[in-house]
């Protein structure tokens, strides 16, 4: 599974029914290992809700928002998961595929320049066939995640031929990717410090006990995180030198 293509679904509660259906429909490429989708029903007991979605939302190659209403006046999918989505969508970590569940007004919305599923854009509910409707944008999707797959393949080709290059005999096209990777790295690695940043000042003027010592991992985890980004622009400054 370490391969699969990594879904996560950004939704409002009141179409969850919806959102099962898609899901549904996306099971063989889940079964088969090529995608592991996830929404937050997945969240476990006792588990921090925020984080969990917040990890899987910065961990997804797609991320599915699925447009009604509904959606768009929730202040937590609008706000916070779309926000970080398109974030994501513009550094090019991730995909973002709007999937028009229900007719609404969403041509003002961030996302609006992005192609959309079903076909058209036209909203499942208005498709006589919601199955068809379900179909149509499961082989989108499926499109999306081949994509992805051939990327992943060649990116790793590349990864293990890269490195036994001396910096010297880079080909143009080498050194461009090397360049958008150590921009992307380089964005993650200011987010990251903005994190620890925030999670730091938080932890001085936190009290209890008990949220201090979670402050106190999650700044652990950040420093992990900033260092193995650091080490990888280190990695391909050496390389482009």
């Amino acid at each position: 599974m370490s391969n699969a293509v990594k879904v996560f679904f950004s939704y409002s509660h009141k179409d969850e029914v919806l959102r099962d259906d898609l899901a549904t429909h996306l099971s063989l490429m889940k079964r088969k290992g090529v995608i592991e989708a996830w929404h937050d029903r997945e969240i476990t007991a006792g588990a921090e809700w925020a984080n969990a979605i917040d990890d899987n939302l910065n961990a997804a190659d797609i991320i599915l928002l699925l447009v009604s209403a509904n959606f768009l006046a929730s202040d937590y999918c609008y706000d916070i998961e779309m926000q970080r989505a398109m974030e994501r969508h513009e550094a090019k970590e991730a995909r973002v595929i709007p999937i028009i569940l229900k007719p609404t007004d969403w041509s003002d919305a961030p996302f609006a320049k992005l192609q959309a599923l079903p076909k058209n854009a036209k909203a499942v509910t208005t498709w006589q066939d919601k199955d068809e409707a379900f179909l149509n944008i499961a082989q989108g999707i499926r499109r999306v995640v081949e994509d992805m797959a051939k990327s992943k393949t060649s990116s790793t080709v590349s990864e293990t031929t890269i490195p036994a290059i001396r910096s010297g005999e880079l080909t143009d096209s080498q050194r461009r990717r090397l360049k958008q990777e150590e921009d992307s790295l380089q964005q993650q690695y200011n987010r990251e410090s903005e994190k620890l940043s925030r999670l730091r000042q938080a932890y001085s003027i936190e009290t209890d006990t008990a949220t201090k010592f979670k402050l106190e991992k999650q700044i652990q985890e950040s420093e992990t995180e900033r260092k193995r980004l650091a080490g990888q622009l280190e990695e391909i400054e050496q390389k482009l030198v």
